[in-house]
């Protein structure tokens, strides 16, 4: 034990002995030569000047300089420790590597160094990675696999060059000690494995962070747990709301296919029906719907998704993928409410046509079914329907089959393309998760909330075509309020451990009998552009709630927060930056064309007051020119 400490002080005595010395020797340029060398504090030449540039000398006593336009590494005495072959070379870490860097053409090479000017790894990769934790070496080259040309994909070397993991990841890991967070190249999905290549978590997340030996981890269906790090689960958490997205199953038709039109999207009872198409007459077409007759399950959540589906059967169902040959069908399968999946419906079909209204879907011969574009359509058990614009649909390849443009389909052959499609799919299924939380005051903000919200306006259900996206016009004072027959939300989603975030929009589906209803709330906030209570005087801020409720009136989402309502009237409550207005159908008059509008005359932007909401009622209006 006492000689390993000695040779400990006698390391540190050296190593503070090169710092002195370093910290002596400044780099000059001399006048006569227009050199770099290097000089003492007593101005004398320790180092001649036979350099085009130099900097300082580091702790360890070695120093950058220039010769002919390339970088080296020199040492106290002047020696190359790393010759001037090199376009850049990186600050040595705490392991003793360095960067190396040279470019041939436009092409940038990257190679490591150690400290005795050892080349450890060959300037072959695209790019390296020197983590501060963990011994290792990162580092990308081109494997030239299919879809990968030019997608370079991360190794994992040791300190002194040795392969430890081939390249096989997307992106450079992050290491903790003895392991890697990863993402794997072709689901882009993250992992854990360690230095020796083994799995401790499989390819299956969206996100892994690590922390106090934990890793914590988000998956596909938006599940949060924790593992130890040897990978055993200690907790798990279950988004309320998240459905097991659609699953592009590394197929590049399916991924393309996703959310075109009805293809991949969910189809619920009230948009999916069977149908009696009449003779044509007169050039119109027209049809009677009909109920399926599918088990909707007992709260009618259930949905059917359209998806193209892998083939060997080349008959009259079947679409060809142009660039592989392969042959698709469209099946139809049945999913609850959770997106797991309950049956196949159809194992087989195309679309046949679409129109105005929707499209028909040819179930394997066995139906007809005729989808709704609006997810809300009104569920009748028969109803007559006029088919205005029909146009018949090919579907001798995919591309005309499911309305994906041959473009989108060839650019998903590229890894990266294809990773970030798949992305896009996961969070488009689930966007406003995070929604899905209910908000829980204290029991003092509880019951400052009954006293402050004492207007009608939070004791009224809004129902469907009573919550509608809007868009706002000025003419001159006035306001035209154009609404629209839809409700879609934006949504950030934010989850901290693992950190993920999404953003995007969902449109607002009303429920199996479109009985779901809107209420407002009040929520205390510290956003003083926010509510002032002006009724109870709590000397609270509070922002507006938009809660969507089922039918039985149990609380199910959060739809959108915001700080006051910009406009109110008579049945009438605009929030402009949201685009989404709140009426009361004795409000709305149809102009031609099928607008509706709701116009105010040189409305005031509303006071951020909470009394200032009790403009809003509902009294019956007329209609304004």
């Amino acid at each position: 034990m006492k000689k390993n400490m000695k040779t400990l002080a006698v390391l540190a005595a050296l190593l503070l002995c090169a710092t002195l010395q370093a910290q002596d020797l400044k780099p000059v340029k001399d006048k006569q030569t227009k050199k770099y060398g290097y000089q003492d504090k007593q101005k004398n030449w320790v180092i001649d000047p036979s350099f085009d540039d130099a900097k300082k000398f580091d702790d360890d006593g070695c120093a950058q300089v220039k010769v002919d336009g390339k970088y080296g590494l020199i040492d106290l005495q002047g020696r190359w420790v790393l010759p001037a072959e090199y376009d850049d070379i990186g600050k040595f870490d705490k392991n003793g590597l360095c960067e190396l860097r040279i470019k041939e053409g436009k092409t940038k090479l990257y190679g490591v160094a150690d400290r005795s000017g050892n080349v450890v790894l060959p300037l072959v990769f695209r790019n390296v990675d020197l983590p501060k934790k963990g011994g290792c070496i990162l580092a990308s080259s081109d494997v030239g696999l299919p879809g990968l040309v030019g997608t370079p994909l991360w190794g994992v070397y040791s300190p002194d060059g040795k392969e430890v993991i081939g390249p096989r990841f997307l992106y450079s890991p992050s290491v903790y000690d003895d392991k890697l967070v990863a993402q794997d190249v072709g689901t882009g999905l993250e992992g854990v494995v360690g230095m020796d290549g083994q799995e401790i978590l499989p390819f299956d997340f969206l996100k892994i962070s690590h922390f106090s030996n934990t890793f914590r981890t988000l998956d596909r269906c938006f599940t949060q747990a924790t593992y130890t790090d040897e990978g055993r689960k200690a907790e798990t958490f279950i988004q309320p709301g998240a459905i097991i997205p659609y699953d592009p199953g590394m197929d590049r038709v399916r991924a393309a296919a996703w959310n075109n039109g009805c293809i991949g999207s969910r189809l619920h009872a009230n948009q999916a029906m069977g149908i009696d198409l009449r003779p044509e007459s007169y050039g119109t077409r027209s049809g009677v719907c009909r109920d399926l007759g599918n088990d909707w399950g007992l709260t009618g959540k259930r949905f059917v998704r359209l998806e193209p589906i892998l083939t060997e059967t080349v008959d009259e169902y079947a679409m060809q993928d142009p660039l592989t040959g392969n042959y698709y069908t469209l099946a139809a399968r049945l999913y609850e409410a959770n997106g797991e999946m309950v049956a196949q419906v159809a194992d087989k079909g195309y679309l046949i046509a679409e129109c105005t209204e929707g499209v028909l879907y040819n179930a394997g011969g066995i139906d007809t079914w005729f989808i709704f574009n609006d997810p809300n359509a009104l569920s009748a058990p028969a109803r007559s329907i006029q088919l205005t614009g029909y146009r018949a649909l090919q579907h001798d390849n995919v591309c005309n089959g499911l309305g994906i443009s041959s473009y989108n389909l060839e650019r998903l052959v590229d890894a990266r393309t294809f990773i970030n499609r798949c992305k896009e799919i996961t969070n488009g299924e689930n966007v406003g998760v995070t929604s899905y939380i209910l908000p829980v005051l204290n029991s003092r903000d509880a019951r400052m909330q009954r006293d402050v919200m004492r207007q009608p306006l939070f004791h009224r259900m809004f129902t469907m075509e009573e919550v509608v996206n809007c868009d706002v016009r000025r003419t001159g004072a006035d306001l035209e309020v154009e609404l629209h027959h839809r409700l879609v939300c934006p949504f950030e989603d934010r989850f901290s451990d693992p950190y993920y975030t999404m953003n995007g929009a969902e449109e607002i589906w009303w429920g199996p009998h479109n009985a779901r209803t809107v209420q407002l709330s009040l929520r205390p906030t510290t956003n003083r552009e926010a509510l002032a209570d002006d009724v109870a005087g709590t000397g609270v801020f509070w922002d507006i709630v938009l809660s969507l409720y089922e039918e039985d009136g149990t609380w199910l989402r959060t739809l959108a927060v915001v700080p006051y309502a910009d406009y109110a009237e008579d049945g009438v409550v605009v929030f402009e930056p949201l685009g989404i207005a709140l009426v009361t159908r004795n409000t709305i008059h149809r102009r031609p064309g099928g607008r509706e509008i709701v116009h105010m005359r040189a409305p005031m932007p509303l006071p951020h007051t909470i009394s200032a909401l009790e403009q809003f009622n509902f009294r019956e209006r007329r209609p304004r020119p």
